[in-house]
């Protein structure tokens, strides 16, 4: 018997004759002629690698989801990302043997992302239409030509309307489509426009990228963030022998791609966890119901216990049918049937104790049309039913959604075809009260069931408790999640030995225009972006810190250096490819239970703006100290509360002086003080004046301040604070003084000149016509001064000259003006005239005066006046000119006639009385 078991064993583990195997690898597609061109040369390269072995290429369609028929079309199965995860969530898909990569000049890319794209001249090339623009796509099946440029659309609030989406089945036709304007936009994979580009069927002008993202290790355009690439997936039934094999030819295909100028080739296997993360975030299926559980999963959890519990039932029937014939045919062996009867009754009880006292385990039998004939003491009492009520009615009955009805009913279907399999389902039931069951269940067919027995066992375990767990952590996590990517602060994670990034919050774009998969990639990450000048600095802050034994909380302050045109933002402004912000960091250390430091975590926070705005306020404060202008602050009151240096220069003033005091203290007289306050007046009215006041310094010198005075409101508008800016201005009002004088006024004789005379004409024609008085214009020459000049000198001359100006003012009214025209030529205005001959005194005055002698130099001089004289208003509109003119006309005329003595022009006929 021994050496028959062991020839049996040998027979078993002898290898069978080696034969030539047919290797099916299978590629998931829309277009299964382009796909059977485009992978031709790599069926043949697989085929030498792999001889004697033959190479099938097949095309399989990127919406079969059907897992059995796949594993029985295929062994190798290069599929969309996508459809890889929608297999494995089936429970039967092992990981990745390997990821299509992208053949660049330096290497390899595992990494691609879709692309949306337009013809430039179309009115709807623009993100901000495209919910009403057409768009054609390769299917709700491919990540790379829809679910990624939907996952970047909705994250910037952008919806899809479905009804416009033309799903073609190729990128090819998409391209074609856009061209042809039979759509407006088209979503396709990073790197078909630039290899259409590079064929010639499109020109780079033609078409418009949106969402243009330029990351900067993608060799290709691309507007979404990157993913892993295609991978390469192993059939279950594939030997690990032949998986090796076609693993070792895949990554031997790289040095005949780059011969062939083929643009992918194969590599590592990636991480699709960025892509199952993006599928959770849109609910696309198989994660569009939230929170439930994995079948395998609860599977594994309770193998151990199923498998008893199933071994011991199967043992159970199979005892107790052969005791039933054996107790017909052999009556020779009673008492030995009786002892295994008694041994299968003592597994019975054993087996209903413990299916009755398993917590958690229901236990149903089945009949074809899915009513429950058998069930366990633990399913009445999960369900909160009687046994009357459960026996007899449908399994499908206790379910609430349809789709679960659907699953069930072509699981029993399944079984009745293939009664050697088992369908692991996950179960929700809906209880009379209203609360729900989650159950975890397999579903098996019993051999060689009776009409009377039960043809179906459903073995559930209940996993509500866990459900409700899990759904509250995926809660808790996705609001974590969420709390990160919209916090300010980006966090991240490091090892303190390596330096190596281990995790950074998704939010890090905005601060390094990078995603985290992006900066999870690059060695020196940091380096790369703090500006060489912090460099040094933090490094030997960050070794301190360590050699302290990483104490407490490390901050510091750094500028980091964005480069701008590498982000995608700005690329056309070269003054904005570089940016600096000014970033805020926080590490504290994360310790083992021996408090050995594992990891180090980080927080960094954007403070430029209050960076820029201690800055400004700090150029602020220079500036009030450093100003050569005095500035102080006040309350609403008008106390002075602050004041700079320059204030007290200006004033005389001590700072403890001003201090406290209100800033009348500057006013010089009580008129002052008067004008102060209608000052403040319109100041709380209209919250802001500039002007001048007469002020005083300490030391009771008046001076001239230029001042500036506005307005500081809080929240509500009402005025909290007063700033105030002045000058000393005394030196140039002086000066103007001077200069308004020099303007105005002639040098010698003190007298008003030719142009303030004018402007005293003409004020005094307006008042004389208003007050219908009349104005006498008096033209007054010396008569004989030439002589006294030349024979005594100049000197001489302007003595007389001041002496006859002196006297004529002497003789003046107080609303008259006297003035010199030049030389020996005087103009006097006499105002307020009630007639003509109310002036005649005034001149035989002066005529006389100026006849006097006058002493000069020891010597006499003797001189007399000729006086032409006019009126205003005359008949017809004259002006200031004419009147001066018609005052000469008559001087002449008295000079003419005679000298010392005045002519009167007239104004009717034109002639002249003297």
């Amino acid at each position: 018997m021994k050496n028959l078991i062991f020839g049996l064993l040998l027979l078993f583990w002898l290898p069978a004759p080696a034969s030539a195997l047919t290797i099916r690898f299978a590629v998931v597609t829309q277009d299964a002629q382009h796909s059977m061109q485009h992978y031709g040369a790599l069926q043949y390269f697989l085929q030498a690698q792999l001889a004697p072995d033959q190479v099938q290429l097949l095309a399989i369609d990127a919406a079969n989801q059907d897992l059995n028929d796949i594993q029985n079309k295929a062994d190798f199965l290069l599929t969309d990302p996508y459809h890889y995860l929608q297999l494995k969530a089936k429970g039967a898909v092992r990981a990745p043997l390997l990821t299509q990569v992208t053949l660049t000049k330096s290497g390899q890319f595992d990494l691609a992302g879709g692309v949306i794209f337009c013809l430039a001249s179309n009115p709807l090339c623009d993100l901000s239409f495209i919910s009403q623009a057409r768009i054609a796509t390769g299917g709700p099946s491919s990540f790379f030509s829809y679910v990624a440029q939907l996952n970047e659309l909705q994250q910037q609030g952008i919806q899809l309307a479905t009804k416009k989406l033309s799903v073609v089945k190729s990128d090819q036709a998409v391209v074609d489509e856009v061209k042809n304007k039979q759509v407006d936009i088209g979503f396709v994979r990073s790197g078909v426009l630039e290899k259409l580009i590079e064929q010639g069927q499109l020109t780079a002008n033609e078409i418009k990228l949106l969402n243009k993202q330029e990351l900067a290790d993608l060799p290709v355009q691309s507007s979404t963030r990157l993913y892993p690439d295609w991978p390469v997936v192993m059939m279950p039934a594939v030997q690990p022998a032949l998986a090796s094999r076609m693993m070792a030819a895949l990554l031997a295909w790289e040095k005949q791609a780059r011969m062939t100028s083929s643009s992918a080739a194969f590599g590592a296997a990636a991480d699709y966890q960025p892509v199952e993360y993006t599928l959770r975030e849109l609910s696309l299926p198989p994660y569009q119901a939230e929170g439930k559980s994995s079948y395998l999963h609860s599977w594994t959890d309770h193998r151990a216990t199923l498998a008893f519990v199933v071994a011991l039932l199967v043992l159970l029937l199979t005892l107790y049918i052969v005791f039933r014939q054996k107790q017909a045919r052999q009556s020779l062996v009673n008492d030995k049937l009786q002892q295994l009867n008694q041994q299968l009754m003592l597994h019975k009880t054993q087996m209903s104790t413990v299916l009755n006292n398993t917590v958690h385990v229901l236990l149903f039998g089945l009949d074809m049309q899915g009513r429950i004939v058998h069930f366990n003491d633990n399913a009445l009492k999960l369900l909160q039913i009687t046994a009357d009520s459960l026996k007899g009615q449908f399994l499908i009955d206790w379910l609430p959604e349809p789709e679960q009805k659907s699953v069930v009913q072509t699981a029993m279907q399944r079984l009745q075809d293939k009664p050697q399999e088992t369908v692991v389902l996950s179960l929700k039931i809906q209880l009379a009260n209203g609360k729900e069951l989650y159950l975890d269940s397999d579903l098996f067919r019993l051999p060689g069931a009776s009409a009377e027995s039960p043809h179906f066992v459903l073995l559930c375990t209940d996993v509500s408790r866990r459900h409700w767990i899990e759904k509250r952590l995926q809660k808790s996590f996705k609001r974590l999640d969420q709390l990160i990517e919209r916090s300010p602060s980006v966090i991240y994670a490091f090892d303190p030995v390596t330096m190596r990034l281990n995790y950074i919050s998704p939010n890090c774009f905005t601060m390094y225009l990078k995603s985290s998969m992006e900066i999870m990639r690059m060695a020196n990450w940091w380096n790369l972006s703090v500006h060489p000048d912090n460099q040094q600095l933090i490094a030997q802050k960050f070794m301190d810190w360590a050699s302290a034994g990483y104490p407490g909380v490390l901050k510091y302050s750094c500028t980091l250096e964005r480069n701008v045109a590498h982000s995608g933002l700005y690329a056309e402004d070269p003054q904005l490819k570089h940016q600096l912000i000014c970033i805020e960091n926080q590490l504290c250390a994360l310790r083992d239970e021996q408090g050995h430091v594992t990891e180090v975590i980080g927080s960094q926070l954007d403070i430029s703006e209050r960076h820029h705005a201690q800055m400004k306020q700090e150029l602020a404060a220079s500036v009030f100290i450093q100003a050569r202008e005095g500035i102080f602050i006040t309350d609403a009151s008008g106390t002075i509360l602050d004041l700079n240096h320059s204030f007290c220069r200006i004033t005389g003033y001590t700072e403890t002086e001003a201090l406290g005091r209100h800033l009348a203290l500057l006013v010089a007289s009580q008129s002052d003080k008067e004008y102060f306050e209608a000052l403040w007046q319109e100041l709380s009215r209209a919250g802001f004046w500039e002007g001048e006041i007469q002020g005083k310094r300490k030391t009771g010198e008046s001076i001239v301040l230029a001042l500036t005075i506005s307005v500081v409101r809080d929240v509500q508008h009402q005025a909290v604070h007063y700033v105030a800016l002045f000058s000393d201005i005394t030196v140039q009002k002086a000066q103007e003084d001077k200069l308004r004088v020099i303007a105005h006024f002639d040098a010698l004789t003190g007298l008003p000149n030719r142009l303030l005379l004018k402007d005293r004409i003409a004020q005094n024609m307006a008042l004389t016509k208003r007050k219908k008085k009349l104005m006498a214009v008096i033209f007054i020459d010396i008569d004989g001064f030439k002589e006294v000049n030349d024979s005594l000198g100049h000197e001489a001359g302007d003595c007389l000259l001041v002496e006859l100006a002196n006297r004529m003012r002497g003789l003046m009214r107080e609303n008259d003006t006297l003035a010199r025209l030049g030389g020996d030529e005087f103009i006097a205005l006499l105002t307020e005239l009630p007639s003509e001959a109310d002036c005649i005194p005034l001149i035989e005055r002066l005529l006389q005066s100026v006849s006097q002698p006058v002493d000069l130099q020891k010597q006499q001089a003797k001189v007399s006046a000729s006086i032409g004289i006019t009126f205003y208003p005359q008949k017809k509109p004259v002006d200031d000119a004419t009147l001066i003119r018609q005052a000469d006309m008559a001087m002449y005329q008295a000079k003419h006639s005679g000298k010392n003595q005045y002519a009167i022009f007239s104004n009717s006929d034109k002639e002249l009385v003297s």
